[in-house]
């Protein structure tokens, strides 16, 4: 099975390329992918080439949402039927794409192992790789729930109170979706980033407060919101500027989430997390029991991601997207590809 597939060929250059697919076996399913979501900052850090685990050519992507048309023996045994939609963040990949990243759903078609790596274990990392789409949920809808899982993964493992005060600083899809869960939790959430279309977005669908840190002191701020410091801070920037920035706004023996991805080396203010005595929490990845918990919640109109999406593209349109994404402009927010438009 052929399949076109949007490929990182080097730092920087992106192209769309044709390639073979292996031969699905028993644990596979076949798909032919709907849509592709986009992951920002991961695969921006990748094209860039400053992810140590990834190397060129890499077919770029791990949220896709796919109509199965195939189901091998041992992954029908599991309950996948043809007809269904599925939300997949591996796929199968032939030389010389095999093995260079974990990534590998931007692509036409897909061969996607079902039987590794989806039972939910307690005390497991939990990959997600493959869940059925509820029925009813819109596949553009669906494409970036992933990314609300990511979200889920840090706010699971600080177990967040219901009441605490927490910032999310950040507003980027997984802030965003920070923010939502948050809420949904209970917690009282203030946001802070300095795009001001973000914060109001923010705004809508779950801050309390929202705090632009280019325009107003964020100290005096949240000792209005918080004054003993918040109960929780989520960074999804990844700039340890930001997180050296914010420490100080965390209470006593509070919890921090390091939920972005932090190139190394880092420039952590190592020091002043020592004077807070805070717990700290390194998520990574999400479990597929989350990517179903967020996909059901989008179907509920608990979750918003539609007002998150911001572009909807062909394929064919990758370098003109991804190029839009290197150069650090701030009018996106939810990518999604379209593979049903050409």
């Amino acid at each position: 099975m052929r399949a076109r597939a949007v490929v990182f060929s080097g730092v920087g250059a992106v192209e769309t390329r044709d390639i073979e697919l292996p031969s699905p076996g028993a644990n596979d399913l076949s798909i032919e992918v709907l849509v592709s979501g986009v992951s920002v900052g991961t695969e921006r850090w990748a094209l860039t080439g400053k992810r140590p685990e990834m190397k060129f050519p890499l077919v770029t992507g791990y949220i896709g949402i796919g109509r199965v048309t195939g189901v091998g023996a041992e992954a029908g045994k599991r309950g996948y039927r043809e007809g269904q939609n599925v939300n997949f963040g591996v796929s199968r990949l032939p030389e010389p794409y095999a093995g260079n990243s974990w990534m590998g759903t931007l692509l036409s078609h897909a061969v996607v192992d079902a039987c590794t790596g989806v039972d939910w274990v307690a005390g497991g990392f939990n990959l997600h790789r493959c869940e059925i789409v509820p029925e009813g949920l819109d596949p553009v809808e669906a494409a970036l729930t992933p990314l609300c899982a990511v979200a889920m993964r840090g706010i699971e493992m600080a177990r967040i109170p219901p009441g605490g005060t927490v910032l999310v600083t950040g507003l980027g899809l997984v802030g965003q979706f920070a923010v939502q869960v948050c809420r949904l939790m209970g917690a009282r959430v203030a946001a802070a980033d300095p795009v001001v279309k973000r914060l109001q977005l923010a705004g809508e669908t779950g801050a309390e407060w929202t705090i632009n840190p280019r325009a107003e002191d964020m100290a005096s701020r949240a000792s209005g919101i918080a004054p003993g410091g918040f109960d929780v801070i989520i960074d999804t920037s990844g700039d340890p500027k930001v997180v050296n920035s914010v420490i100080g706004l965390l209470r006593m023996h509070g919890q921090f989430i390091f939920q972005g991805w932090y190139p190394p080396p880092s420039a952590l203010d190592l020091n002043a997390f020592h004077g807070r005595l805070p717990t700290c929490y390194m998520p990574c990845a999400h479990s597929g029991r989350s990517v179903s918990v967020a996909m059901q919640w989008a179907k509920e109109g608990k979750l918003n991601v539609r007002k998150l999406i911001t572009h909807v593209a062909k394929p064919a349109d990758a370098r003109k997207v991804y190029d839009m994404i290197m150069a650090g402009s701030s009018d996106f927010l939810g990518i999604v590809f379209d593979w049903r438009s050409g």
